[in-house]
């Protein structure tokens, strides 16, 4: 019997953390449970889910895909285990995660004087987030279900975000996040903007719907929800005076449902969330000197003494930059041998050359591909189920093709607008890469248009009339405006069909339409040299 002291390969089940009950045929109950990893002498949180759960399959997706993103604002999937039946218990796949001993948000909330957080405090922290979550969209992947109770901040004023992608794969969006008018907005820009409200509000903007159940406590936001004026959610300053314009502004063109001004902007994802509380901060003026408690070994305050310190910085700032402008011009009125040094073959360098070389970037990004970009030669559209004129192959919005391969990622080739994200009875319409030669195909590099785009990367020798006949490289569900896709094999082929199977909502219509705005293919050709 599965239970406290459990042991399955290195793990130990210690406590139930929370249990989550559903009542929908084919799923089952989801533990969360506080374990020991004996080898490592660590507690990590374990995640248990039958595995006849009709959700394993895209739990185990998120699991793997989340797996790979590497930043410490993120607490990380360590492993992922099958564990068998028995004649006491059923089979289980156990996610296994890092372990955080940082206090929720939700807790650290309530253990403020006003039940806020001041705002640049909030804007921060949010910031923080946004690009840790921003990490993510290199490998196409979004938390998906941000909450208060997936935020913890740590002692030593960090903040990390728990359940990446795997959350949102149990238990869906919060309730607010996917309406149908607003499907083509990133699920994590409306959970920063909404976690900007609760860090200056102390409410959740979103209220529980007339005959909508609060899900588990564990699961739920486990702060009061916000008032709604009119069908609207109001501004946090409305809420609470002392918030600045400037946080009134980024919830407007974050949150789904929010009050907004005519013509607003709608941010896309997390680096544009980032970068616009960058802009907000240039503006931004604290309307109050109120210290806010915040939990230990974080610092908010907004006081005459942070204004006062930031004051000095600046000046000492300037006095180093005229220090610096000082021994330039020093050198340069040196001699020659004078300013000579030693590079690290024991050469003389002469140090205004030092000084002017560019520098080494501090940071390296390696996304592990190996194969080099493979040349199209051209691009045409693909719409076998379409109309097809003379019954030759149909086509699609065919002028605009080549503007996925035209290097503005600006422009893109879109497809017509549908009454369904399915596409009708075409299910799928897309784009076919000439490569102009056979290629050891490993992957792809697409811009989209919108989020939500399902697709398909298939390759082949010849066009064929069927895009199921063609092999199938890698495919993906959900995607957003950036994606980078590799193989575990190679495919070979001269032709590269992307095959468009479900597109996201056009922007202010009840129509859906998709779109590539650029496109890369990865491998490599007989005619390469070989190393």
């Amino acid at each position: 019997m599965i239970g406290s002291g459990t042991k399955f390969n290195r793990y130990t089940l210690l406590e139930v953390v929370s249990e989550h009950e559903t009542t929908v045929e084919g799923e089952f109950v989801v533990q969360l449970w506080r374990g020991r990893d004996e080898i490592l002498d660590r507690n990590v949180a374990i995640r248990l889910v039958r595995t006849e759960d009709r959700r394993v399959a895209k739990v185990l997706g998120a699991a793997q895909a989340a797996a790979m993103v590497d930043d410490r604002r993120i607490l990380r999937v360590l492993d992922i285990l099958d564990i068998g039946n028995t004649l006491e218990d059923p089979a289980y796949t156990a996610i296994i995660s890092e372990w955080c001993t940082g206090t929720p948000l939700h807790e650290a909330l309530a253990n403020t004087d006003t039940a806020a957080f001041d705002a640049e405090y909030s804007l921060d922290s949010v910031s923080n987030l946004a690009w840790a979550l921003n990490a993510c969209l290199t490998f196409n992947i979004e938390h998906g279900r941000l909450r208060p109770s997936c935020v913890f901040l740590t002692e030593n004023s960090e903040l990390l975000v728990s359940g990446l992608a795997v959350d949102h794969a149990l238990f869906g969006p919060l309730f607010g996040a996917d309406t149908a008018q607003d499907a083509a907005v990133s699920r994590d820009v409306n959970g920063l903007g909404s976690l900007l409200y609760c860090f200056t509000t102390g409410l959740w903007p979103y209220p529980v719907s007339a005959g909508e159940k609060d899900p588990d406590p564990f699961l739920s936001v486990h702060v009061p929800f916000s008032p709604k004026v009119g069908k609207d959610i109001p501004v946090p300053s409305s809420v609470r005076a002392s918030v600045p314009r400037a946080v009134d502004d980024l919830v407007s063109r974050s949150v789904i449902g929010a009050s907004k001004s005519r013509g607003v902007t709608r941010i896309q994802d997390s680096l544009g969330f980032a970068n616009a509380i960058a802009s907000a901060k240039d503006y931004f003026t604290p309307m109050s000197t109120t210290t806010v408690r915040a939990p230990a070994g974080i610092s908010q305050s907004v006081s005459p003494v942070s204004v006062a310190k930031r004051v000095i910085g600046v000046v000492v700032a300037a006095a180093l930059v005229l220090a610096t402008a000082l021994v330039g011009i020093q050198l340069l009125n040196s001699s020659p041998s004078s300013i000579s040094q030693l590079d690290s073959s024991g050469n003389v360098v002469d140090s205004l050359e030092i000084l002017t070389s560019p520098a080494t970037p501090f940071i390296e990004v390696d996304v592990g591909n190996t194969a080099g970009v493979v040349p199209i030669a051209s691009v045409r559209s693909f719409d076998p189920r379409g109309a097809a004129p003379n019954g030759a192959l149909g086509k699609e919005k065919e002028k605009g093709a080549p503007l996925a391969i035209d290097g503005d990622a600006v422009t893109a080739w879109t497809t017509k607008a549908y009454k369904t994200s399915t596409l009708g009875k075409k299910g799928g319409v897309g784009l076919i890469l000439d490569l102009g030669q056979e290629a050891d195909v490993t992957g792809v590099s697409l811009g989209l248009v919108g989020y939500g785009t399902d697709l398909q990367v298939r390759v082949a020798n010849e066009i064929l009339p069927d895009p199921d006949l063609w092999t199938k490289l890698v495919g993906i569900d959900d995607a957003g405006p950036q994606i980078d896709l590799r193989a575990p094999r190679a495919v070979t082929g001269r032709y590269v069909l992307i095959w468009l199977t479900g597109i996201p909502p056009k922007e202010n219509t009840d129509r859906f339409q998709g779109g590539i705005a650029s496109a890369s293919v990865f491998g490599s050709t007989e005619s390469e040299p070989q190393n």
